[in-house]
């Protein structure tokens, strides 16, 4: 592990600047604007993620393998050289990693954990991972990735590969299927292959908001945690990073078990700030062990010195007198409701069938109803109000 003038530890950042890398700007044309960055007196950077992810993702967050910093990027080779450079113009790095989801790519063979659990199953080593109720859909994921409805005519059995083919698409074959007549085979896998817009009411996995093209992790494993934080850890641990911001932390079962095994991991003098989403009057919990957020409610008060709440009020006024629509708080709860009825039609059903059919309508209308993102393992009792108004409605 690289230690005195090499590494800068335990700096708290006074100011970032987020690059976004991509295969057209890589490690290496981020390294070229370093200078120019000090110049401006930035004292780290920010980067988009940094891992393997599928193929041309412009911005890195689909991340299909935890162990290998992105070959389309410049490798870790290039990771390293873009520390290097910056350390030496005075700079640290700030790794942004998303622990909630991982990518449902193609190939689907990117992703060897979902992979692996489409051809094996439930008694799969890497079942863990993901949350998948395997109780829905006949006891198969749903995968909603095709163009449009398949017949049982579009799919291709490839008995010496041990694939299913549709299209482009490679599906794993399960073992001691391949000799069955094609409606058998079909029904015999742990997966059903379908029209992408069945995820709407179908969705059987966990996934980030409606992007059923990201499956949520299980970081609340201890084995997936570790499992997904080897590359992460090394890099914080070797002196390349400093920082760590953390990708959607409300998605996670846990986040303050999460956080304190990460910090556990990294050390004190590891700065970590959590993308999460606060209401007006919400404060960030204060058991958690993370200098903040990265900065959605300090953008909302940066915004508020360019607004006149006088003009405010009369512009949203005027508004609805023009449009007929309702005030903000019933035009909020409708969306909400149309958001959760629709969109996330899977989500709901899902959380539905958990409470059992007595509470599910309560468990709806309270979702509607919650004033903030979430709640959390032993947190506070829930909103008084926002269960009234469930109850009412």
């Amino acid at each position: 592990m690289p230690t005195g003038s090499d590494v800068l530890t335990g700096v708290t950042p006074t100011s970032t600047y987020r690059l976004q890398l991509r295969p057209e700007f890589p490690f290496a044309a981020a390294e070229a604007v370093v200078p120019h960055l000090a110049s401006l007196g930035v004292s780290h950077l920010h980067l988009s993620p940094v891992l393997e992810a599928v193929p041309g993702s412009t911005h890195g967050y689909d991340v299909t393998d935890h162990t290998r910093v992105r070959a389309e990027l410049g490798g870790e080779a290039g990771l390293r050289a873009l520390a290097r450079t910056a350390r030496g113009h005075g700079l640290g790095l700030v790794l942004d990693i998303v622990p909630n989801h991982m990518a449902v790519p193609s190939p689907l063979r990117l992703n060897v954990p979902l992979w692996e659990v489409l051809r094996e199953g439930p008694d799969s080593p890497y079942a863990r991972w993901f949350d998948i109720d395997w109780e829905a859909d006949g006891g198969q994921v749903l995968l909603p990735v095709l163009a449009e409805p398949p017949g049982p005519q579009d799919f291709t059995p490839d008995r010496e590969a041990g694939l299913l083919r549709h299209g482009d698409w490679e599906f794993p074959l399960r073992e001691g299927t391949a000799e069955l007549a094609l409606p058998e085979l079909l029904a015999a896998q742990w997966y059903r292959p379908a029209w992408w817009r069945e995820a709407r009411t179908e969705l059987n996995y966990r996934r980030f908001f409606t992007i059923s093209d990201l499956i949520g992790v299980r970081v609340e494993d201890p084995e997936v945690f570790a499992a997904t934080h080897t590359k992460v850890l090394e890099l914080v641990r070797g002196g390349v990073a400093e920082g760590l911001r953390i990708d959607h932390v409300d998605g996670l079962a846990d986040p303050e078990g999460y956080l304190r095994r990460l910090r556990s991991a990294v050390g004190d003098g590891c700065w970590v700030v959590v993308e999460k989403i606060l209401a007006r009057q919400e404060r960030l919990p204060p058991a958690w062990p993370v200098a903040g957020t990265t900065g959605y409610d300090a953008l909302y008060r940066v915004d508020g010195v360019l607004t006149d709440p006088e003009g405010a009020a009369e512009l949203a006024l005027r508004y609805q007198e023009f449009t007929g629509s309702a005030d903000w708080r019933e035009t909020a709860r409708a969306a909400a409701r149309e958001v959760l009825t629709g969109d996330l039609a899977a989500e709901l059903a899902a959380l539905e069938r958990a409470a059992g059919p007595g509470p599910a309508a309560g468990v709806r209308e309270l979702l509607i109803a919650y004033p903030v993102y979430r709640p959390y393992p032993g947190g506070p009792e829930l909103d008084p109000r926002a269960l009234a108004e469930a109850a009412a409605g």
